[in-house]
């Protein structure tokens, strides 16, 4: 048992190293599946009397599909994200400033904001409401 056990940390540390440019949800993604996929890999490979190398590929292949399956919540975030045009032109038709920061959290916008930009964002009708909240969400 103390095999698989070091076995899946190994998975564990593997999966979780990945790239800077991983997204949050691709990690979580990994690391879970590495977890599952080694525990329920173990547990089949012990019942044949392999549960190491069961561990081993069972954590590869967790990794490997929940890296993906995150990747793909990471890419959804990504595109749904709105712009600083896009703000603007939510004021600019009008749109409450309560829909508008309910968008930019259900969406899990990040505004940079400078001078110029604010500057950008007050002469489009954008409150200092909003652009608080833009503000709040930097990177």
């Amino acid at each position: 048992m103390k095999k698989v056990s070091v076995a899946v940390w190994l998975i564990m540390a593997l999966a979780l190293a990945g790239c800077e440019s991983m997204g949050e949800n691709t990690k979580k993604g990994a690391g879970l599946g590495a977890l599952g996929g080694a525990a329920i890999g173990g547990i089949v490979g012990h019942q044949s009397g392999h549960g190491l190398e069961g561990a081993l590929i069972g954590g590869a292949a967790g990794a490997t599909a929940g890296g993906l399956l995150g990747s793909q919540a990471d890419n959804t975030t990504r595109q749904s994200s709105l712009s600083v045009v896009d703000v603007s032109r939510m004021a600019q038709d009008g749109v409450p400033d309560s829909v508008i920061i309910n968008e930019i959290d259900r969406t899990h916008s990040r505004f940079s904001l400078d001078s110029e930009t604010i500057n950008y964002l007050k002469n489009s009708g954008v409150s200092d409401r909003v652009i608080d909240h833009m503000l709040a969400t930097a990177y």
